[in-house]
């Protein structure tokens, strides 16, 4: 251990790089391919990310043999940026250093064996897998690696940037034309569940990332649906393929479906893109919204739903009730909640003994339905 120690102690004050290859021109290529994008906690330290990078590159070279073995079993997976195979580096990545679920965040991807040639003309993919829900995301959407730049050459490293929708343990796998190369395993921290700002585009209060995702928030009550105008920013090929919308409530890792099978349309109040959608949450809490292009995470937006309001009904109420009546009738007795539907009227009662009574009709001419009657009886005999 201390051989290697002193092996990788010598080799941090080296430059990590050959001679002349990490110059200035390198630099300013690394620079603009990080960005600038986002706000606080979505961008790269610049050079000092790439020079930590750098040496991080280097000690993985002489250290981390010791440190690290591959495992193909996801119950044994702990966090490690290197994947070796046969005793060689195939790979590394260096993660934003303030790595956080929800929000975009940029990685270091550093192929050690192969060189640009061997790259150049291949398909690579990136897919994400949180090893406790088994939930899958694109973190990099299949492309053909193109020729590089003078700048890049011979530097066999790539700047990714992709949000993922949950905290814990991913295991991120890299694909060749199809075939899995390597992965790592990295640990992703939780996310800020303060909820999501609001900014105004056009004329119109929006709720999200100012300039990335956002909508029209009329606000959330507790499974009571209702319309919000989704709008985007972006280039029209990052806004293409399928919208759909998840959700994770605060203190959760299960994630529920609020839309699926949408597109983008035109611009709008000054977004690029945007799309009409219901939507409608099953509790009262802090929810993170979850919205997808084509299978990649945009960002995320944190709201906070509402318990429903209910009428309170008693059971000297409950026994007037007959199944000869109709729904108006019924209301004559029990009188009129608030109508919480979207295309049917939905009205919610909670009896003086806790027991939630919900009448979902469509006109109230109809005779009440006989399983609304049985709830009725049912709380009339536990009285």
């Amino acid at each position: 251990m201390r051989a290697n120690e002193s092996n990788w102690r010598n080799a941090l004050k080296e430059n990590p790089f050959p001679d002349g290859q990490f110059d200035e021109t390198i630099k300013r290529a690394v620079r603009s391919r990080i960005g600038k994008r986002g706000g606080e906690g979505m961008k790269f330290r610049s050079v000092a990310f790439v020079c930590a990078a750098a040496i991080l590159i280097v000690f993985g070279l002489f250290y981390a043999p010791n440190m690290i073995g591959r495992t193909d079993n996801p119950e044994h997976l702990e966090s490690r940026n290197s994947y070796y195979e046969g005793g060689e580096l195939l790979l590394q990545v260096f993660p934003d250093p303030e790595l956080k679920a929800g929000r975009e965040y940029g990685y270091l991807f550093h192929f050690a064996k192969l060189v640009q040639k061997e790259i150049v003309g291949k398909e690579l993919a990136i897919e994400a897998i949180h090893l406790g829900s088994n939930e899958r995301v694109t973190a990099l959407a299949p492309f053909i690696v193109g020729e590089p730049s003078s700048a890049e050459l011979n530097m066999e490293r790539y700047v990714v940037r992709c949000a993922l929708p949950i905290g814990g343990l991913w295991l991120y796998e890299v694909k060749l034309d199809g075939s899995n190369y390597a992965s790592v395993v990295l640990e992703v921290g939780e996310p800020d569940w303060t909820p999501s700002p609001t900014f105004k585009s056009g004329s119109y209060e929006m709720r999200g990332i100012e300039g990335k995702i956002g909508f029209i928030d009329p606000g959330f009550v507790a499974r009571k649906p209702n319309k919000y105008m989704w709008h985007a920013w972006g280039a029209p090929s990052e806004l293409e393929g399928s919208f759909e919308v998840k959700a994770v409530k605060q203190g959760t890792q299960q994630m529920i479906s609020v839309i699926e099978g949408l597109r983008f349309g035109g611009a709008i109040n000054d977004a690029d893109a945007s799309i009409p959608s219901s939507m409608s949450l099953p509790e009262p809490g802090v929810w993170r919204l979850l919205p997808f292009v084509g299978g990649r995470l945009m960002e995320s937006i944190v709201v906070e739903v509402m318990p429903r309001e209910t009428q309170s009904v008693t059971t000297e109420q409950l026994k007037k009730v007959t199944p000869e009546m109709t729904f108006a009738e019924l209301l004559e007795i029990i009188g009129e909640s608030a109508d919480i539907g979207s295309g049917r009227t939905i009205r919610v009662y909670r009896h003086t003994g806790g027991t939630e009574i919900v009448l979902n009709y469509v006109n109230a001419s109809e005779t009440i339905y006989p399983d609304i009657y049985d709830t009725i009886q049912n709380i009339i005999r536990n009285e």
